[in-house]
């Protein structure tokens, strides 16, 4: 079965090598490269594994050389989370309302994601604008600027003023962070995209409108991509730091019960919760941005 090739690398000598397998049944080179990505994943997932763990080792200890008012141990949160998941007690008291963890923890979500949603699209829009037209540009753009200077917490008093307790008063900060955010991004993007490439499109007789579909688009997604991602990761804070100060549920709602309580482990079990719904989310978001700029790989 085997035959005789000649052997690669060698000239001006009629010397040959016997291959047990003809080249057409070796592995390919999607093969092997889906191979390595899979050992990149399993390298990647045992180092974050191996960095849970040891965070999980130093709180232990601080833990044991303190009182459980302070720092409690991993136990006693993980045992709080799972007796405060669905009902909590203390909000029958302070509250006289129902509820436990996952319902709270649903309206901190709704807020989250409709906050990033709604300042994405003001900000991408924004930020093409501003890239696209000069006279937009020389308009918006220092207001722009300005608003990137001012500490966004300090806009939540007005926003309470305005609006109460409604679910815009606490959405109000991740509107504004992710629309300045992505504003910034898509109008550096688009201006970067703009040039020899929108040049390039003319020569070949694309209209504007074509352009901006085919060409300024396609190239801005990808780094405002990031910038959602980077909204997102902000906003779980914001949204709860605007839920302390006042919203009628969520899981700063929560974490401000539990303090007045003196309930730390119950704290720590929202912080913990937060986070693990806060990387879902933002796994999902990448796995969803990867799709959508699948052409350039």
């Amino acid at each position: 079965m085997s035959e005789a090739f000649e052997k690669p690398g060698i000239r001006g000598r009629d010397r040959t090598v016997e291959l047990a397998i003809p080249p057409e049944e070796f592995p390919s080179e999607t093969v092997f490269h889906t191979v390595r990505l899979g050992l990149v994943g399993l390298r990647k997932a045992a180092l974050a594994m191996l960095g849970v763990l040891g965070f999980v080792g130093v709180w232990w200890l601080v833990a044991l050389e303190t009182i459980s008012a302070r720092v409690p141990s991993p136990l006693e949160v993980f045992e709080a989370i799972g007796r405060d998941f669905t009902s909590i007690r203390a909000l029958e008291y302070v509250l006289f309302t129902t509820g436990g963890i996952y319902q709270n923890l649903l309206y901190t979500i709704e807020n989250v994601i409709i906050g990033v949603s709604v300042g994405t699209a003001i900000g991408f829009t924004l930020g093409v604008l501003i890239g696209r037209v000069r006279v937009a540009r020389d308009v918006l753009e220092p207001p722009l600027l300005v608003l990137g200077t001012v500490p966004i917490v300090i806009l939540l008093p007005f926003l309470t003023m305005w609006f109460g307790t409604s679910r815009i008063a606490q959405s109000g900060l991740v509107i504004f962070y992710a629309a300045l955010t992505v504003a910034l991004v898509a109008q550096q993007a688009t201006l970067n995209v703009s040039g020899r490439f929108e040049q390039y499109a003319t020569s070949l007789g694309a209209g504007q409108g074509r352009i901006l579909v085919r060409v300024i688009l396609p190239a801005v997604v990808p780094e405002v991509l990031g910038a959602v991602r980077a909204s997102l990761a902000a906003g779980w804070g914001f949204e709860t730091v605007a839920e302390i100060l006042g919203a009628p549920n969520g899981a700063g709602r929560l974490i401000q019960v539990f303090s007045v309580a003196v309930m730390t482990a119950d704290i720590f079990g929202v912080l913990i919760c937060v986070g693990v719904v806060a990387l879902l989310i933002d796994a999902i978001v990448a796995a969803v941005g990867r799709w959508v700029v699948r052409w350039q790989e």
